[in-house]
């Protein structure tokens, strides 16, 4: 899958992120630079350089910009990379709030991605979908009704709903191939 960085921090930018208006700003300005996609694409949203990005500013730019992206024809999923102990503590505590989670990782100068966490939470039975996706590589609903039908008595639907959810989130790449979705991890959790 084609990776595309798109910086957080823009030049002439003070490294500091603050306040609801910038974050809105910010949002407009990325999605104003982000390039047409002919293929369904992770999107590092890098925060290089940037030293301290509030819960306000955050609000306004990382989950609209993720559902905005997402929704694309040809989706973008969207993951936070190179965040500082400021950044990822403002960030967990926003997620922790609204109950919602994000992919992190870090990056190298020549773009290798490392040190992939889920930033924020997810309820028992999502953390336990993304578990069974990862472990699997590549899977439909069905696949995870059959496996565990023995252990969990919910139906193939309740699988379907899980798997959307995270793909909703950007934790999971939906391939459509003919009827069926196939899911598979946007980058391995370490």
């Amino acid at each position: 899958m084609k990776i595309i960085a798109l910086p957080m921090l823009r030049p002439g930018v003070d490294p500091i992120l603050a306040g609801r208006l910038s974050g809105q700003r910010a949002f407009v300005a990325a999605l104003e630079q982000f390039p047409e996609l002919a293929e369904a694409a992770i999107v590092l949203l890098d925060f290089g350089g940037v030293e301290l990005a509030t819960s306000s500013y955050l609000s306004e730019v990382l989950v609209p910009l993720r559902d905005h992206l997402r929704l694309r024809r040809q989706p973008g999923y969207t993951v936070a990379a190179n965040l500082n102990e400021k950044v990822r503590e403002e960030i967990e505590e926003m997620l922790r709030r609204s109950g919602d989670a994000f992919m992190t990782c870090t990056t190298d100068g020549a773009g290798t991605i490392s040190g992939v966490q889920l930033c924020g939470r997810l309820d028992e039975k999502l953390q336990e979908t993304l578990k069974l996706v990862s472990r699997r590589r590549e899977t439909t609903a069905a696949q995870l009704h059959e496996e565990t039908r023995s252990v969990d008595a919910v139906g193939a639907t309740a699988w379907n709903n899980r798997l959307a959810s995270l793909a909703s989130k950007s934790l999971v790449v939906e391939i459509l191939q003919g009827r069926t979705k196939k899911y598979r991890p946007v980058l391995e959790v370490a």
